[in-house]
């Protein structure tokens, strides 16, 4: 079982989730920065949604190291994605193909 969900602060949302374990056994598996925390977590629920344990709530029936690596996946493709919109220069030089 795996838990995937957002937190602003990790230390906090750890030590509420450990409240209830006498044992302190949860961890983060891993963990991305997003800019939209909100979009990227909406994204990774429909990607998993087939493993819902309940009808409400963040616990899926997944591998901690399949969700990490759909997490691994989406980051990557956001970060592409925000690169390319904000790196998107106009060339130093036009070249012109001249006719032979």
């Amino acid at each position: 079982m795996c838990k995937i969900g957002f937190a602003r602060d990790l230390k906090n949302r750890l030590r509420s989730l450990n409240t209830g374990d006498p044992y302190r056994a949860f961890t983060f598996y891993e963990t991305k920065e997003f800019a939209n925390r909100a979009k990227a977590e909406a994204t990774l629920h429909r990607l998993v949604a087939g493993f819902k344990l309940a009808p409400v709530g963040e616990w899926y029936a997944l591998h901690p190291e399949d969700a990490a690596g759909l997490l691994r996946g989406l980051h990557k493709r956001t970060t592409l994605r925000s690169r390319q919109r904000s790196d998107a220069g106009e060339p130093d030089q036009q070249v012109r193909h001249q006719p032979d």
